[in-house]
């Protein structure tokens, strides 16, 4: 049975664990955004009020198979999903879908928000995931960071307007 659950009924280091299983199908990933992951785990798990109010916790079983974290700052203009991920045994099962169909649920609850925003890159299976959702893509870039191999940066938006 799939639940969502807030961070603070994980120890620190379950965005870290859940972040690296979610990329380990390329060894690359790890090695460009590892010190990223940490300090995304040790931001929302010193500040616990942000991470439970701006993210959750996807389990099944209450095994934590997945997360979804937000930022609110740019209220009411836009709100943008930050990291989104689901451990590899877990992916291609519906899981990712029912995680953000859950934080875009949340998201629109807030009074006056004109979009909901977020960035991937065009050789993942994200790209499906936020279109599967609503999201539009309205821009993309070249990606010429050592992050390539994930392919272009595209932006999408969900206007709320």
């Amino acid at each position: 049975m799939i639940r969502f659950k807030k961070f603070t009924e994980f120890p620190r280091g379950t965005m870290y664990d859940i972040l690296q299983d979610a990329y380990s199908y390329d060894v690359r990933n790890k090695q460009i955004w590892d010190e990223n992951w940490r300090k995304s785990d040790d931001f929302f798990y010193d500040n616990p009020d942000i991470a439970d109010k701006y993210g959750l916790v996807t389990c099944l079983d209450d095994f934590p198979i997945g997360f979804v974290t937000w930022d609110p700052r740019h209220m009411p203009d836009y709100v943008e999903i930050g990291h989104n991920g689901i451990r590899e045994q877990f992916k291609r099962k519906g899981y990712g879908h029912m995680q953000l169909e859950e934080a875009l649920r949340r998201i629109k609850q807030y009074k006056n928000l004109k979009r909901i925003i977020v960035c991937t890159n065009s050789n993942l299976a994200a790209p499906k995931n936020y279109e599967s959702v609503g999201f539009k893509l309205y821009n993309t870039k070249k990606n010429d960071s050592e992050s390539r191999y994930t392919g272009a940066y595209l932006y999408y938006e969900i206007k709320l307007e």
